[in-house]
């Protein structure tokens, strides 16, 4: 399904318009929205049968939506295969009641402050079709599939017959999270990671961020709707949990990303990243062709701003999609034509990406990549520039967002590609800009 978030008035963003891809980037001028729009397509991913959004849902279109969902689920405790269709337009008309009710306590949660609201918060999809919902019994569980047969529920036989209204209630907010995420809607909140771009700072602090109880200090979302004076600055949610992954890390089991993290390491770290029983549960580093590691706060700005990534990649069970703020972050050129690389690479093994960056090397290493990945025999180039079918991607797998300031608000427009690239007018201005400046002070000179 076509699928577009639309948004307004939120921070300095007057209205933007997002069809997410596999891999989407947030480009443009500082202090125009980008990390505003990365928390909150976080929280969007993050989002599940007990969000806010959800809170008090009424009204007619939910109630017979509602009762023809219980109905459904009752005939299915018989044993007897069911099945039902219901108007996309029914469930989108619903989900986005919800939004418009419940938007502004939703965006409070992600940045933990009632300051932060959005005017408008919604979903369209440009075709309408029937949302087809099958049911069959096997054993004591009854399982659902919907999304083409794509997504599967399964309710314990139990749950259904002593509590059928509960049963619907969420299984009606499944498929309203289906339609909330498009096609990320199989995400679930615990694998989806948002790196921060103060990334070096949290990494050496947390220990001592820890031992204040973050949770208790900085997590306001429980009080939210409550008269309470707020004694400190909170850290919004997304930073909350990148700190809550970074210390839940799964330590006993292989990872599925271990080729990406060894390939990290070598090319980019050019160290280990060590953790857990090896390290005295200490996080250090051993630099290639070392017998000795060393503590984190000792190592480079860049093995600080590299090391969660790794962490997650080497020890996190499951990884979703990450939401990766600035990461080109302290690194040089050639390292940003890395990260590039990572950054396809992680798209590739199934990961999305959303990343908000000022780099125009990376922007650049993609367009490459796109072009490449539309020629015939290029066999012969990628052995030259020593590239790996993993490191190619499509053009229609990228969106490029554009964010331009205008002082007292910013707009966002999507980047069409041209030739299967992607031309960044910021990046290009600036580029400009520094060439004619050179070029001034050059006839200068010679004068």
């Amino acid at each position: 399904m076509e699928h577009y978030l639309t948004i307004e008035e939120f921070g300095k963003i007057k209205r933007a318009k997002l069809k997410v891809a596999p891999f989407s980037l947030f480009v443009g001028d500082n202090n125009s929205g980008k990390s505003y729009l990365l928390s909150l397509l976080w929280g969007i991913y993050t989002a599940d049968e007990t969000s806010a959004l959800f809170s008090d849902l009424r009204g007619k279109a939910y109630d017979e939506v509602y009762e023809a969902v219980c109905n459904f689920l009752y005939h299915s405790t018989e044993g007897n295969e069911q099945e039902m269709q219901i108007p996309s337009v029914r469930f989108l008309e619903i989900l986005n009641g919800a939004l418009m009710q419940n938007k502004n306590r939703f965006v409070a949660d992600i940045f933990n402050s009632a300051q932060v609201q959005i005017e408008r918060l919604s979903v369209e999809m440009r075709e309408e079709f029937d949302v087809s919902i099958k049911s069959w019994r096997e054993g004591e569980q009854i399982k659902i599939t919907y999304n083409a047969g794509k997504t599967v529920v399964v309710f314990p036989m139990v749950v259904v017959a002593a509590n059928l209204r509960f049963a619907a209630q969420m299984l009606c907010r499944r498929i309203f999270l289906w339609f909330l995420k498009g096609r990320d809607g199989h995400l679930q909140n615990s694998n989806v990671v948002y790196l921060p771009a103060a990334r070096t700072g949290f990494m050496l602090a947390k220990n001592v961020i820890n031992r204040v109880g973050r949770q208790m200090a900085f997590d306001i979302s429980e009080f939210y709707g409550m008269e309470r004076e707020e004694k400190m600055e909170p850290f919004t949610k997304p930073i909350i949990r990148f700190l809550d992954a970074l210390e839940n890390l799964s330590l006993d089991h292989r990872t599925e990303y271990g080729e990406i993290a060894a390939w990290m390491e070598q090319n980019m770290a050019h160290g280990e990243i060590q953790y857990g029983s090896e390290a005295n549960n200490e996080i250090r580093y051993v630099p290639a062709g070392s017998g000795s590691s060393l503590p984190l706060r000792t190592t480079s700005a860049v093995v600080t701003e590299l090391t969660p990534l790794l962490l997650l990649l080497k020890y996190k069970r499951k990884i979703n999609a990450i939401c990766y703020e600035e990461p080109e972050m302290c690194l040089h050129p050639q390292l940003q034509q890395e990260m590039g690389r990572l950054l396809i690479r992680l798209v590739n093994s199934g990961i999305s990406v959303v990343a908000a960056t000022h780099s125009d090397i990376i922007i650049q290493h993609i367009n490459n990549m796109c072009k490449i990945s539309r020629m015939g025999n290029s066999e012969k180039l990628m052995e030259k520039l020593g590239l790996a079918q993993e490191d190619l991607i499509e053009v229609k797998d990228v969106a490029v967002y554009q964010f331009t300031d205008f002082g007292n608000h910013s707009a966002v427009a999507q980047v069409a590609p041209e030739d299967g690239q992607f031309q960044v007018g910021t990046f290009t201005d600036a580029l400009m800009k520094i060439l004619e400046q050179t070029s001034e002070v050059q006839d200068f000179e010679g004068e």
